[in-house]
């Protein structure tokens, strides 16, 4: 009897150790899982600090690269600006220089620097539509020139003379306050002389035409003449006038560079009879002692490569309008716009 209790104390004492032991093990393979669940977290975490880490450098790399290349593009359309300007003042009077290349109006000229290319023009504004007193036919064949539908036309023509009188009594097609009061945003018409281009595309009826072409580039407000200076013809209005014939603009050019100053025959010759017959009332061969002039300049940084001999003229730039007051010894700028091309 006694045997057999020592028999099954050593029995239960094994079957205890043995027990202990089992779930100390399990504990231990427990604990190696958890571990392991534990470094493979934290590398998942590192991993996604690294990579986000990559990513802003990479984006702030993007950031300053853009930054450098707009201010490439800035600069470079600021010198064109600059040389528009030099050579509007740049007219000598004193001497006869058959080397002198003489500054053509509206022409475009290209020029490369050491970190771009820079494209400019410059024009009087005697050759563009004056807003606060448009000879109405002339309104209307530019707005047919773009294809604007006859109803349309009409709204345009008699709502941009709402625009700037000082009643509220509508023309036949036009439009006054009450008609931009339920537009959404709400504004008022002016009322009175236009200040600046841009506000023919306020008027009744000209949304159709906001991406056909720049107001700065075919309107002004600094030409009373009611009529358009033949010599000086941004190339939106030369486009215009020839209707957009290939052949009549590069006419025009090469009668520039002939002639320097064109007249009424040239006119009749580059436009022809038919074209020339109906521009002809509207149509001035000089500036009239104008001093308002228009400059576009476009920079655009197109070199990629570190020798600066592999231009890319894809590259985005920098366009610079300015309108700018010039005199003989100064000039002042009335207005500055910056768009990227």
């Amino acid at each position: 009897m006694s045997l057999q209790r020592s028999n099954l104390k050593e029995l239960l004492t094994d079957k205890g150790i043995s027990v202990v032991k089992s779930h100390v093990a399990s504990n231990a393979r427990q604990n190696h899982g958890f571990a392991l669940v534990v470094v493979i977290v934290i590398l998942l975490l590192v991993s996604f600090l690294a990579s986000q880490l990559i990513l802003q450098v990479r984006t702030e790399l993007q950031v300053a690269h853009n930054v450098k290349k707009r201010s490439a593009g800035v600069f470079l359309a600021e010198a064109g600006i600059k040389l528009g300007l030099f050579r509007i003042m740049d007219k000598p009077v004193y001497y006869e220089d058959e080397e002198y290349e003489n500054f053509l109006e509206g022409r475009p000229y290209e020029t490369s620097l050491p970190n771009g290319k820079v494209r400019y023009y410059a024009v009087n504004e005697s050759g563009k539509i004056d807003l606060n007193n448009p000879p109405p036919r002339l309104l209307e064949l530019f707005l047919e020139y773009h294809n604007v539908e006859p109803d349309r036309i009409a709204t345009i023509v008699d709502s941009l003379q709402d625009w700037r009188d000082k009643d509220n009594l509508h023309r036949l097609y036009g439009a006054e306050k009450d008609v931009y009061e339920e537009l959404t945003p709400p504004y008022i018409p002016r009322n009175g002389n236009i200040t600046e281009p841009d506000e023919f595309f306020l008027v009744n009826g000209t949304d159709i035409l906001l991406d056909k072409f720049g107001a700065d580039e075919i309107f002004t407000v600094h030409n009373k003449t009611r009529k358009i200076n033949f010599n000086s013809l941004p190339p939106a209005m030369l486009d215009f006038l020839t209707e957009g014939d290939p052949e009549k603009i590069q006419a025009y050019r090469e009668a520039q560079e002939l002639n320097i100053r064109l007249g009424g025959i040239h006119a009749l010759e580059i436009l022809g009879d038919e074209r020339f017959a109906i521009l002809k009332p509207f149509l001035s061969f000089s500036s009239s002692n104008n001093n308002y002039y228009f400059i576009v300049s476009e920079g655009r940084n197109v070199y990629t490569s570190l020798d600066n001999e592999t231009p890319n003229d894809n590259e985005a730039g920098i366009k610079i309008s300015i309108l700018a007051e010039v005199t003989k010894t100064k000039y002042t700028y009335l207005s500055w716009k910056e768009d990227t091309i």
